[in-house]
């Protein structure tokens, strides 16, 4: 008979905001719950605009949260808190989201008969001075790793860092898994929903969900709506670092009036914007957006797509000319003409909208997620 599943997820930040890695583990831990006994290990930014942890089927470990350095949190804690989880028999296998120093030193210190997992997220792309360092660190980890879970086989070709090393036969394809059900069955918030009326007052309204941090490549997207020949506003639902630096941007722009910045908001007014929106844009920049669940999540609800082309993730998702519209990086002129197309057109919306929530809801739902996950920790343990 086979042991119990008690998986050990090592994570950066608890959920909410429901956001890129925090929002596939809530949605995976929530998926295999009821076959498993998962834990969660991660840090909570002080400060942070947050939700209380309540009703969640998973046990949440919080580790002190010291700031971050090049992207990557100061939670040395972390190390500890999975260490006591595997010693005192709580865990019988590691799932580390990657990329994470954390969860790589996690797995260099791990037991050698503990199986491993990884869920490759994305690459390291912007910090490449950490990589100097830090490179034979997670290549050790790559190496220790029992298998290696991708969501597309674009996330396997278009990397870098999985190549370094003979790892194809660790590589496993389990797509990314949308709850539709919980999307479908979530009430519309009316109060914001009536106010995004009165403010769009029947303009195509674009929308864009993310963390404000370069690589979303938002500062291109507002040049872009400087250059609109429709008269389409922009909803900015998020908050970042780079918050400040974008509404000061918009206001130069003279964009007051056409971007609103929502801010961090609850799921039933994230959900109520993907509804009430008619195009929904992933300006992203680099490949350190590696799939974009909140796009996914709008093709769910029926919404053509304006993306980048980053020849990764994104674009297995977003599929040129069928589901979507794509503009090279950072080619503002490119991305307005895009958003115009759609804009301007409602037929066209409408038909690749229809394409966009065919194609999503076929190919990344929870079950395949699930499934496949709880069969490869069967495998291992």
């Amino acid at each position: 008979m086979s042991s119990p599943l008690r998986p050990l997820h090592v994570g950066k930040f608890l959920p909410p905001p429901f956001a890129g890695m925090e929002t596939h583990v809530d949605t995976l831990l929530r998926a295999i719950a009821n076959e498993s006994a998962p834990t969660l290990v991660a840090s909570e930014p002080t400060g942070r605009q947050s939700h209380p942890l309540e009703g969640l089927p998973y046990r949440v470990i919080s580790v002190p949260y010291y700031g971050m350095v090049a992207s990557v949190p100061l939670c040395p804690g972390m190390l500890k808190a999975v260490r006591t989880e595997y010693r005192q028999g709580r865990a019988n296998l590691m799932h580390v989201h990657a990329p994470n120093p954390w969860g790589d030193m996690a797995i260099l210190r791990a037991p050698k008969d503990l199986p491993v997992v990884m869920t490759w997220h994305s690459d390291i792309v912007r910090q490449r001075t950490l990589l100097r360092f830090y490179g034979s660190v997670q290549q050790a980890a790559l190496r220790r790793a029992d298998r290696i879970l991708v969501f597309t086989p674009n996330h396997y070709e278009s990397s870098a860092q999985l190549h370094v090393e003979r790892l194809d036969q660790k590589i496993e394809f389990v797509p990314i898994g949308i709850d539709f059900d919980a999307l479908d069955n979530t009430l519309s918030d009316t109060r914001v929903q009536a106010e995004l009326q009165q403010w769009v007052q029947g303009r195509p309204l674009i929308l864009t969900v993310g963390r404000h941090v370069y690589y979303k490549g938002y500062n291109h997207l507002l040049a872009a709506m400087a250059r609109l020949r429709s008269d389409a506003v922009l909803l900015m639902v998020g908050t970042g670092p780079l918050l400040a630096d974008l509404q000061r941007q918009c206001q130069e722009l003279g964009l007051g009036a056409r971007v609103r910045f929502m801010g961090e908001v609850d799921r039933a007014a994230l959900v109520t914007a993907l509804r009430q929106c008619d195009l929904f844009c992933l300006p992203s920049i680099e490949r350190a957006e590696a799939f974009g669940i909140a796009s996914a999540e709008a093709m769910a609800c029926g919404k053509p797509t304006v993306v980048c082309d980053l020849r990764n993730g994104v674009n297995f998702l977003n599929r040129a000319g069928e589901t979507s519209l794509i503009a090279p990086p950072r080619d503002e002129a490119a991305l307005a003409d895009a958003l115009d197309t759609l804009a301007r057109d409602a037929g066209l919306r409408e038909r690749m909208g229809a394409a966009a929530r065919a194609w999503v809801r076929a190919r990344f739902d929870i079950a395949a997620m699930r499934e496949g996950t709880l069969a490869l920790y069967r495998k291992l343990v």
